[in-house]
C-alpha cells in the first residue's frame, strides 16, 4: 500500500510465504532538549501467506487437541517427510496486504533474513542509542515460538549453499555454524593458506575499466556533460602501459574523472604500500623561545564551558604556567636548533615526563608527568579557541545583542555545532551563523528548520513565566558567512539559506560542487570511486552553479594579512548588516491578553 517502508523480502523454504522487513513500530523517542522526536529501531520481521487459503504461521495453538496420525492406506506406513518435492511457488496478490502478519520478535535495528525450514534467521545489529557495539546472528523458531542467539559477535554472515548452515565472520574468524543456539568458533575456518597469483599490470586493467564503467553506467547525466566518454576511456588507457605503481593508476584515475568537470568525484587508493605512522605528541601550547630555551608563549583554550578538548596545561592543578621553560621531554633535553616538537616523535597520547622550570634554570626545574596530545586532538583545541575568539568578537561588536553558530561540516559535527550553539544562545536577538571552511555530508533542510521554527503558541501561567510554543526557538533576524572553502553540503547550506531569503550572506563564493550524492563503489584490490548519480536543482527549475558556487549578497574578501592580526572584515560586516534587521525583526513573544 506504500504506507510502510519494507525491504529485504526471501521466500520461505516451503514457498508458501514471503518473509520481509517493515518499518512500523512507530515508538517516539524524545529528545532532552526540546520536544521534537523520532523513530529509532523501528523494523520488524513480518511474514504474508502467497495464498489466501494458506495456512497462518502463527496458528492458535491448544494443548487439548489430539494429533491425527495419517496412516498410508494398505502399508500402515506414515509418509516419509524427508522426500523430495519441488517447489512451487503460486501467488494471489488481491488484497495481498491484509494476509500479513508480525513476527514475535522485538522490534529493533533488524537486517538480512534468512529462511530456514522451520525457522527465519536474522541479523540484530545495537539498537540506535545503545552501548552496544557487536551485532548478534539470531532466529525465531516457529516450532518453539521463541527467538535465540546463534551467536553473540557477527561481522557478516551468509547462508550456506545447502539451505541447512550458516558461514559467520566474527572478529576476523571464519567459521560454519548451525541454526541451533548458542553456537561456538571453536575451529575457525582456516584462512592463512590462501594463496594467489597477482599479477599487477592484469588487476590495473581491470581497475581501469571499472572505474571507467561505473561512470558510464551510473553518472547522473547519460551524455557525461557532452565528453566522448569511449574517447576517454582510449586517452587514459593507453597511459596504463607506462604506470609503474598503484599511485600511478590512482592518478589515471583522478584525471579520467576530472574530465566530467564534476564534484564528488573522488578516488580512495587501494594496495598501495604503506609506511608506519610515528605520530607527534602534542601539548597545546604556542612555543616561544628565549636565547637557547624555549618556552610556553601561550596556552592554547577554548570556551570555558566546552570540556571536548584542552591542554594538558589547562587542567587544575598541573601547576605550569605561561612562560614557563620546557627543558626536555622523557629525558631528551630540547634542542633549539630543531623544532621543539622534533622531541615529541612519536608520543602522541602517550604519557610523558616534563622537565620544567620558571626561570630556564635547572636547580628550579621540576618534573611534571601529563598526557600528549593526538594531532586530532591539537587540531580540534585550536578550531575550538578560534570559534570562541569569533563568538566573543560578535558579542562585543553586536553590544551583546547577535549570537555566533560555527559549523564545520553539515553531518554530525556541524548538528553537535549547531545544537549546542544554538540552544546556548536563545537569549540573543539574532545571530551570525557561520559556515566558511565547512567540509559538507548532509544536505541541510534540518539544520534550517530548526534555525527557523516558528512560534505557533504562547502559553500564560498563573505561577511561572509565560513561554513561547516551542520553547526552543528564536525567531531573529540571521546573517551568514561564506568562503570558498565551503563546498558541497558547504555549498547546500548558504543556497537553501539564500532560497529561503533567509538573511543576508557575506563573504566569497563557495566552492561550487554538488553534482551528487555520490555512490561509493569498492574496486577488487580494496580501492574505491565515488560515483555522482543526482544533481541539485532548485524549485525554479534551475541547475545548481556547479564550478560557481553560492555567490554572496554582499562581497567581503577575507583577506590573510588582516586576519593574522586577528581581525576578520567578513565578521564585521556581517555584524553591520544583522543588526539592521533587529528594529524590523519579529516580537520573540505575544504579550498575554
Amino acid at each position: 500500500s506504500g504506507y510502510y517502508q519494507d525491504t529485504s523480502p526471501v521466500f520461505s523454504v516451503d514457498g508458501n510465504y514471503l518473509f520481509f522487513l517493515t518499518n512500523r513500530n512507530m515508538e517516539a523517542v524524545y529528545s532532552d532538549l526540546d520536544a521534537t522526536w523520532i523513530y529509532p529501531n523501528s523494523a520488524q520481521i513480518a511474514a504474508i501467506s502467497l495464498l489466501p487459503d494458506t495456512a497462518t504461521l502463527l496458528p492458535v495453538k491448544n494443548d487439548e487437541i489430539e494429533l491425527e496420525i495419517e496412516v498410508n492406506e494398505g502399508t500402515g506406513e506414515m509418509p516419509n517427510g524427508d522426500a523430495q518435492t519441488e517447489s512451487v511457488v503460486d501467488i494471489d496478490f488481491s488484497d495481498m496486504e491484509s494476509r500479513l502478519v508480525l513476527l514475535p520478535p522485538e522490534a529493533g535495528n533488524i537486517g538480512q533474513l534468512f529462511p530456514f525450514q522451520d525457522k527465519l534467521a536474522y541479523l540484530r545489529r545495537p539498537n540506535s542509542g545503545s552501548t552496544e557495539e557487536n551485532a548478534s546472528l539470531m532466529f525465531y523458531d516457529f516450532e518453539e515460538r521463541q527467538e535465540q542467539t546463534v551467536f553473540g559477535d557477527v561481522d557478516r554472515a551468509v547462508q550456506a549453499a545447502d539451505g541447512k548452515t550458516m558461514l559467520i565472520a566474527s572478529n576476523n574468524r571464519y567459521g560454519i555454524v548451525e541454526v541451533a543456539p548458542d553456537q561456538k568458533l571453536e575451529e575457525s575456518i582456516p584462512t592463512d593458506g590462501l594463496v594467489m597469483d597477482l599479477v599487477p599490470r592484469e588487476e590495473w586493467q581491470q581497475i581501469f575499466d571499472d572505474t571507467w564503467r561505473r561512470y558510464r553506467d551510473f553518472f547522473y547525466d547519460p551524455n557525461m556533460h557532452g565528453v566522448d566518454w569511449a574517447a576517454m576511456r582510449e586517452q587514459y588507457g593507453a597511459l596504463l602501459a607506462d604506470a609503474r605503481t598503484r599511485w600511478d593508476v590512482q592518478n589515471i584515475q583522478f584525471h579520467l574523472l576530472g574530465e566530467t568537470s564534476a564534484g564528488h568525484t573522488y578516488v580512495r587508493d587501494g594496495d598501495v604500500e604503506r609506511a608506519e605512522r610515528r605520530e607527534t605528541g602534542f601539548l597545546g601550547i604556542d612555543w616561544a623561545q628565549n636565547d637557547n630555551l624555549y618556552l610556553i608563549g601561550r596556552i592554547v583554550r577554548p570556551a570555558s564551558w566546552d570540556t571536548e578538548v584542552r591542554s594538558p596545561f589547562d587542567l587544575t592543578g598541573v601547576g605550569v604556567q605561561q612562560g614557563d621553560y620546557i627543558l626536555a621531554v622523557n629525558g631528551v633535553y630540547l634542542d633549539t636548533n630543531k623544532d621543539p616538537y622534533a622531541a615529541f616523535e612519536g608520543l602522541s597520547a602517550d604519557t610523558i615526563s616534563l622537565l620544567v622550570s620558571s626561570t630556564g634554570e635547572l636547580e628550579d626545574a621540576q618534573s611534571v608527568t601529563l598526557q600528549a596530545l593526538t594531532q586530532n586532538q591539537e587540531n580540534a583545541l585550536r578550531n575550538l579557541e578560534w570559534i570562541e575568539n569569533n563568538r566573543k568578537m560578535v558579542d562585543e561588536l553586536s553590544g551583546g545583542k547577535l549570537g555566533y553558530i560555527y559549523m564545520s561540516n553539515t553531518a554530525d559535527r556541524g548538528q553537535l555545532e549547531l545544537v549546542r550553539m544554538f540552544y546556548g544562545q536563545l537569549d540573543k536577538e539574532g545571530f551570525i551563523i557561520d559556515e566558511r571552511f565547512n567540509g559538507g555530508g548532509q544536505l541541510a533542510d534540518r539544520f534550517l528548520e530548526l534555525m527557523q521554527r516558528p512560534i505557533v503558541y504562547n502559553l500564560h501561567w498563573r505561577h511561572g513565566r509565560d513561554q513561547t510554543q516551542p520553547i526552543k526557538t528564536n525567531p531573529g533576524p540571521m546573517g551568514m558567512l561564506i568562503n570558498g572553502w565551503a563546498a558541497s553540503g558547504g555549498d547546500g547550506l548558504p543556497w537553501a539559506f539564500q532560497e529561503l531569503e533567509a538573511g543576508p550572506i557575506v563573504g566569497e563564493n563557495t566552492m561550487g560542487i554538488l553534482v551528487g550524492p555520490a555512490t561509493g563503489h569498492t574496486l577488487i584490490d580494496g580501492g574505491g570511486i565515488t560515483v555522482p548519480g543526482a544533481r541539485l536543482y532548485d524549485n525554479d527549475g534551475h541547475w545548481f552553479w556547479e564550478g560557481e558556487g553560492v555567490s554572496p549578497d554582499i562581497e567581503v574578501w577575507d583577506d590573510p594579512s588582516i586576519l593574522a592580526e586577528g581581525v576578520d572584515p567578513q565578521l564585521e560586516r556581517v555584524v553591520e548588516e544583522v543588526l539592521k534587521l533587529i528594529d524590523d525583526a519579529l516580537p520573540r513573544m505575544t504579550p498575554a491578553p
